[in-house]
């Protein structure tokens, strides 16, 4: 199993359309599959270490991909937007007539100030 571990680590190559990212988990997974060959853990707290070696590594691992998604999934995020999203459509529907279209008297306003007739700022 080592001989193989070493061969293929050393067949190892980035594709030239590959990513970076891919090479790098490939290699890190490669290099600790050659650490634990060969290695018999005589102790329970050798279990351990090694436990929680691989532990924190999966865990890496999975923090490093949500990033790289970068979409936020948690249900306290959801709920915060949902929260903001009703208070703001509250507040736009103060100035919205029927149509959905801005009612006389906010846009008679936007119109003195110069403000944008859409979202109201000042550009």
């Amino acid at each position: 199993i080592r001989t193989k571990i070493v061969h293929l680590l050393n067949s190892l190559s980035m594709k030239d359309n590959g990513k970076l990212s891919t090479y790098i988990a490939q290699f890190l997974t490669l290099q600790l599959r050659l650490a634990l060959t060969g290695q018999r853990l005589k102790t329970l707290q050798q279990l351990i270490d090694r436990t929680i070696k691989l532990d924190n590594c999966y865990h890496d691992k999975v923090q490093s991909s949500r990033k790289t998604n970068s979409t936020p999934s948690t249900s306290k995020n959801e709920d915060a937007s949902r929260h903001k999203s009703s208070k703001k459509s509250t507040g736009i529907a103060l100035v919205l007539n029927k149509e959905g279209q801005l009612n006389g008297d906010e846009r008679a306003r936007r119109e003195n100030k110069g403000l944008c007739l859409y979202c109201g700022g000042k550009h």
